[in-house]
């Protein structure tokens, strides 16, 4: 078969539903290849980091590699930020980049978007992918490409396929189905059985569940876990939505202080169990008192050898045979970290009208939330979906996240997102109208970079143009609105939903006191760090 079938095959393989990209000549014939197969939709966007946002959310929503395809250098390159984003955050994605052909190599000649040398494009992705293969030898090129899948998908990490210019008339040989690697039962059952010890001898445990539970499709198994055994379960600000938060025993999401109940909780366990947790400086830099190393134990998923969910559910049957009797019940704090529903128009009132809105409603809507003021806004909502690049926190996320989510899963999002964000990858939203797509934009205009401004209150150059953001909707086939007060947005919410043919800018205009108060204190907790180091 050709290369481009086995590439087509290995997606099926591993549950890729379509393809991210931007055409660029070193992967034009790669891009004519899929185009005459049709096998699976590839969706363009404006700029590779759009792109590469795009194929995150999808992957994200999915829990299954996304894949996406960019030109030699000058596309693969502007894409590093956005890889080295899902790369910490441990969203799996295949990075196909184009590469040039043996043949423009012997010419001896620098090749057009090379950088320092011919390999100077994978020797940067090594810093930010777990594999980099390139595909140069059809005898071998078959094995690469799924080595890389594997390695994506067993990983949760993206790797990096360069491809050939002429590769796609490589002809190489078919891979047998993809099978997971085999349970190793005595490594799980030593590791549950370690845990199961420290949980034996602790009579106040909480448990702090981060996003590697759900990456590696352990959640079910970690809510049954707590309820069995009637211990807390909080998750990690990166890691909301990880848990049900319906669940009986779910406690909150634990960022700082101001979450006082998982605060609380946390200070008075005499053990902490830390599941799938990526130890970032969000959750932890300013409050590592509240962690001590013998009050800690870490729960890792350990690759398909020795999956997270596999630990856990051998933990609960371990730990049941000698603990008939669960845990002594605590009885929840009244106080609670929610500021009182106010009139105001401010980004947290009007999360709070949106979770109101969307309480009643039956179908899932996910939320996709920017950072800045509307990912800490986002805290006053309970979506059962949530994607915010919440520890690496690069700005313009949201909005082609919003094609990468509705591509593979068919789910209309919200996109929380502020005007600075807005201002680096609004415009794809003619994408949107382009596929068909209809996420509802919910643009917070406070005419600055607001985190920046909370973070250094003195810099002089944090202010925006106040920008027709409704004109420009329009002009790119959507529906726009403008809210000036709270009593404006319900009905302009509805209305979108209700819209469903195409997508819909709701822009919430913000005075200079709309921050939220959770961005405030958590710009004071680092700022105290700093200050302390």
């Amino acid at each position: 078969m050709l290369l481009v079938d086995a590439l087509i095959n290995e997606c099926k393989q591993f549950g890729v539903k379509e393809f991210f990209g931007i055409p660029g000549d070193f992967v034009l014939p790669l891009f004519q290849a899929l185009q005459q197969r049709n096998a699976l939709p590839l969706y363009y966007l404006s700029h590779e980091p759009s792109a590469v946002f795009a194929a995150d959310a999808a992957a994200r929503i999915s829990n299954n590699p996304s894949v996406v395809i960019l030109t030699y250098g000058a596309g693969a390159l502007n894409a590093v930020n956005a890889v080295a984003q899902a790369y910490v955050e441990h969203v799996p994605l295949v990075v196909i980049g184009g590469f040039p052909s043996q043949h423009e190599i012997e010419r001896g000649l620098a090749i057009h978007h090379q950088a320092r040398t011919i390999d100077s494009q994978r020797d940067v992705f090594r810093e930010v992918t777990t594999l980099q293969v390139r595909l140069d030898n059809p005898k071998i090129a078959a094995e690469q490409l799924r080595l890389a899948f594997r390695t994506a998908k067993e990983k949760s990490l993206p790797v990096f396929v360069e491809i050939p210019r002429d590769a796609t008339n490589f002809v190489v040989h078919e891979m047998p189905p993809y099978l997971p690697r085999e349970v190793e039962y005595d490594a799980v059952v030593a590791e549950a059985a370690k845990l199961a010890q420290r949980l034996r001898g602790a009579k106040q445990p909480v448990i702090l569940a981060d996003v590697d539970v759900r990456r590696f499709n352990a959640v079910q198994a970690l809510e049954a876990f707590s309820e069995q055994f009637n211990i807390p379960i909080m998750n990690t600000f990166m890691g909301r939505a990880s848990i049900d938060q319906n669940h009986p025993c779910y406690a909150g999401t634990f960022l700082d202080r101001t979450d006082i109940q998982a605060a609380q909780l946390i200070r008075e366990a005499d053990l902490i169990v830390q599941v799938g947790v990526i130890k970032t400086d969000s959750n932890f830099a300013a409050h590592a008192e509240l962690f001590p190393r013998e009050r800690v134990v870490e729960l890792q998923h350990g690759g398909t050898q020795m999956p997270l969910a596999a630990v856990i559910t051998e933990l609960t049957e371990q730990l049941g045979s000698i603990m008939p009797t669960p845990y002594a019940r605590r009885n929840a704090l009244t106080t609670s970290s929610e500021p009182p529903k106010s009139s105001k128009l401010t980004a947290t009132t009007v999360v709070q009208e949106l979770d109101r809105v969307l309480s009643g409603a039956e179908q899932v809507v996910p939320f996709i939330s920017d950072v800045g003021d509307c990912l800490f806004a986002s805290l006053h909502a309970k979506p059962s979906l949530l994607l915010a690049p919440a520890f690496y926190a690069s700005m313009g996320y949201a909005v082609p996240a919003a094609i990468g989510v509705q591509a593979t899963s068919g789910m209309r999002p919200v996109v929380l997102v502020g005007d600075g964000a807005f201002l680096m990858t609004g415009l794809e939203l003619g994408h949107s109208h382009r596929y068909g797509f209809a996420p509802i934009v919910v643009l917070f205009n406070n005419r600055r970079w607001d985190m920046i401004n909370a973070f250094a209150p003195d810099l002089n150059c944090t202010e925006l143009n106040d920008w027709d953001y409704v004109g420009l909707a329009e002009a790119m086939g959507g529906a726009a609105h403008r809210v000036t007060e709270l009593t404006q947005f319900a009905p302009a919410f509805v209305q979108a939903l209700q819209e469903e043919g195409r997508f819909t800018l709701i822009e919430v205009m913000l005075d200079e006191q709309g921050r939220t108060e959770r961005l405030n204190n958590f710009a004071q907790g680092f700022l105290t760090a700093d200050a302390n180091c």
